[in-house]
């Protein structure tokens, strides 16, 4: 997970606290997010507060004065996750509104809904927690929906796709359930959040490269093929750098870098299942 901010939160003793859990709150101990808010909220702008932290084997504490969250850092920070979830589920829902009877406009809304839905609530994750469960269950979502994608477009398998696509929501559906229970759980928590973010970048991975062989085969209009492959790459492709070159960053992203190229990804797909028209299929390796 990487930290979404500001670039004038930067303090430098922040890097020490990445990975760690915040344990005691001037000495008072604490078991969840909500506890240290309370006591967070309870203090002055400009008031200290000692936080006790561990990593690992480690236990230190870090001092770090209390900050107003203004208009500002909240039209910096969380307009852009807002409007880009609200875009992403009315663009694809438009799209699937619009032609009902293909199967990859309909796989399409549900992976925008539900990444969509994360975004809306993502700011709720940095407090009041109000929102948590359906935020966990949106983000266990998405990684079936793009495993739907790709069983809907651009191969169109059989009836065993249609059962392995139902299969995978509900295995996902049931992870998504264990992460709400267990999100006070550390260690079980974390093991199932980066299963669900391993699964989403398989599925990524997955869809892209069956565009790709569909490209190579000439499966179906290269000019279609290569736009839905160009919403997959521009849409993920930030998103994935930033997560690589986080360890070397020294001060919290803005998440306007990671989600607005993210509204790429029902345009260009748009475009491609709707605006170019598709090939003829291909039988026995020759163009019918």
């Amino acid at each position: 997970m990487v930290s979404i901010g500001s670039a004038s939160w930067r303090d430098a003793q922040l890097r020490r606290t990445e990975w760690s859990r915040i344990i005691a709150v001037d000495g008072a101990p604490v078991q969840s997010a909500v506890q240290v808010l309370r006591a967070v909220a309870a203090r002055r702008p400009g008031e200290p507060v000692t936080y006790t932290l561990r990593r690992g084997d480690e236990v230190f504490r870090v001092a770090i004065p209390v900050r107003t969250f203004t208009w500002r850092d909240f039209r910096d920070i969380f307009v852009p996750m807002l409007a880009v979830g609200g875009f992403l589920a009315f663009c694809s829902g438009a799209l699937a509104m619009l032609r009902p009877e293909l199967p990859e406009l309909r796989a399409l809304y549900m992976g925008c809904a539900a990444f969509g839905l994360v975004l809306i609530t993502g700011p709720d994750q940095y407090g009041p927690y109000r929102f948590t469960p359906l935020y966990l269950m949106a983000l266990a979502a998405v990684p079936p929906a793009i495993f739907h994608l790709a069983a809907a477009y651009p191969w169109r398998p059989g009836p065993w796709a249609r059962r392995a696509v139902v299969a995978s929501y509900a295995l996902f559906a049931l992870v998504g359930a264990l992460l709400v229970v267990l999100r006070g759980h550390p260690g079980a928590f974390l093991a199932l959040l980066y299963f669900v973010y391993l699964s989403l970048a398989n599925a990524v991975l997955l869809y892209a490269g069956s565009l790709v062989g569909a490209l190579v085969t000439a499966r179906r209009s290269r000019v279609q093929l290569a736009i839905a492959l160009a919403a997959v790459v521009v849409s993920s492709g930030l998103g994935a750098l930033v997560l690589v070159l986080y360890p070397l960053m020294t001060e919290p992203i803005a998440p306007a870098w990671i989600v607005l190229p993210v509204t790429l990804m029902p345009v260009l797909s748009g475009v491609a299942f709707l605006a170019v028209p598709d090939a003829p299929r291909a039988r026995g390796g020759v163009v019918a």
